[in-house]
Order: structure tokens, then C-alpha cells, then sequence
């Protein structure tokens, strides 16, 4: 388990809280039920990404997270279109600790339990009081749970070929490049902003770039340019130490570049494939 609790919270409360994400974001909320764990972004009017969420419903609220670096903008973004909407959105990032849990580890009591996909192992996020963080802590230690750092969780979704904001996705990215549209785009909802662009790449088009694994038998660094044949095709975004002697790491690269490629990753010698 890891204590997530810095990463951004919003709670949106009222009759109408559904409709709003319904209609300002890439998923389908309109039909989501207590207990349902969703994924979106909200876009530009040109299809790129202003951020990235997750979401879960409860019995009279939705409750969404994101990265600390989403902090300072996307809670405004949110907030951007509620006019006359029966909506109330409350930053709750200080009322709530979230706790990443993998495996079978018991959740703890009276937590807000939501699926958590961008790991890349069966995980959950618990969502409890803040000031209950270091008691459901000691309660899932004692069930078997071992505390790591989010340095460990970030290695496991690299190896497993996950995206993250800040490193595959940002500003500039189409959700498709990352990968992320699976799941958190629903092609068939309505008028949303970067609708339009969304059905374009979809339906007609592609985008130009992709997100591929990178597994070297050298360090990998994120920054470095990737090349092909001496041509660079894209530049490493995440990169950690494998527990098996291996090193891997994620990249954004042209989309012509075939899985199982061999590339140069700086000065390192890497196979790219396709990421899950």
C-alpha cells in the first residue's frame, strides 16, 4: 500500500452533479451508480489534454483525484462551466487521505473504496478521513499490508506499460497517444469540448504518435531522444530499474515505429514495443 493522500480531491455534490461531468468531460457519467469507479479528461477545443481524473460515486456525491501537479488548474477548469447547473463542486484535497492498496489486502472500515486502473495490477484507492490516514495504515499493516513509497508504485505501472500525467500526458497530448481513450473517452456520449476532434482521430484519422515500452539491459533516462536507424522518432518519458536485472522505461513516438523495434534511447540499446 501507499499513502497518495497529496494528490488533488474534488467533491461534487448536487442533483445535477452527474449530468455536469456528463457534459464537460470525454466519459459518460449520466448513468454511473454508487460504487462505479470512472476515468476522463477534459479536453481543449482542438482534442488536446487540459487534465486528467479519476472518479467514484457514492450514494449523494462524486468524488474525483488527480496529480498534485493538476493542483493549481484543473479544479478551475472543472469549475469553468457551472453557470446555472445544480451542481456544487468543494475542493476536499485536506478533508480526505487516499491510500493505494494492490493484491487482496482487506479494505478497512468505513472506507470509499475505488477501482484503481493506472497501475498496471489489480489495485483499489480508499478514500477515508484525513485525520483516520495513519490509523487505516496500522489497520491494513495488520492485515498483511506492507507500506512502499510512490517511487515503488510508479516503477510497477512503468514495467506494466502505464501512462501518468506529467510524464505521458500532458498539455499537449491527444488522449489517444497515450493510450488512455480506451477507457476514458466514450465515443458515442454527445457535445462535449474536443468532441468533434475526438471522432475525427477515432473515426477518420490517427494520431502521430503512440506510446511504446522501452526494455534495455543498460539505465534508461527520461528525456533522451529515441532513435531509429540514426533518426529521431520520439524521446523516453518515464524510465526505472527492473527488480530482474532489466531496465524499462515508456516513451511517445511516432506512430509508424512497429512494436519489437530495436532502438537507441540516447546512447542505450532498447527494444520498443507497443504499450498495453
Amino acid at each position: 500500500m501507499a499513502d497518495r493522500s497529496d494528490r488533488g480531491k474534488l467533491r461534487l455534490t448536487g442533483p445535477q452533479r452527474a449530468w455536469y461531468l456528463h457534459q464537460i468531460t470525454t466519459q459518460a457519467f449520466e448513468d454511473i451508480a454508487p460504487g462505479d469507479s470512472r476515468d476522463a479528461a477534459m479536453l481543449t477545443v482542438h482534442g488536446r489534454m487540459v487534465g486528467f481524473f479519476e472518479a467514484v460515486a457514492t450514494d449523494d456525491a462524486i468524488l474525483c483525484h488527480f496529480e498534485p501537479d493538476l493542483i493549481a488548474d484543473l479544479p478551475d477548469a472543472i469549475r469553468k462551466y457551472v453557470f446555472a447547473t445544480q451542481v456544487e463542486i468543494d475542493d476536499v484535497t485536506d478533508d480526505f487521505g487516499l491510500i493505494l492498496t494492490t493484491g487482496d489486502t482487506d479494505v478497512t472500515a468505513d472506507a470509499i473504496v475505488q477501482e484503481a486502473r493506472w497501475v498496471g495490477v489489480r489495485a483499489r484507492h480508499l478514500w477515508v478521513a484525513r485525520s483516520d490516514v495513519d490509523a487505516a495504515i496500522a489497520e491494513l499493516t495488520s492485515a498483511g499490508a506492507h507500506v512502499v513509497d510512490e517511487a515503488t508504485i510508479d516503477a510497477l505501472r512503468v514495467m506494466n506499460g502505464i501512462p501518468r500525467w506529467g510524464r505521458e500526458m500532458d498539455t499537449k497530448t491527444f488522449p489517444q497517444e497515450a493510450g488512455v481513450d480506451a477507457v476514458a473517452v466514450h465515443y458515442d456520449k454527445g457535445c462535449y469540448t474536443g468532441q468533434e476532434a475526438m471522432a475525427k482521430i477515432h473515426f477518420r484519422g490517427k494520431v502521430n504518435r503512440k506510446l511504446v515500452q522501452l526494455e534495455a539491459t543498460e539505465p534508461l533516462r527520461s528525456g533522451v531522444d529515441v532513435l531509429v536507424d540514426g533518426t529521431r522518432v520520439g524521446s523516453v518519458t518515464s524510465a526505472v530499474d527492473g527488480p530482474d536485472g532489466s531496465f524499462y522505461g515508456l516513451a511517445l513516438v511516432k506512430h509508424d515505429v512497429p512494436s519489437g523495434t530495436a532502438v537507441r534511447a540516447g546512447s542505450v540499446e532498447a527494444k520498443a514495443r507497443d504499450a498495453a
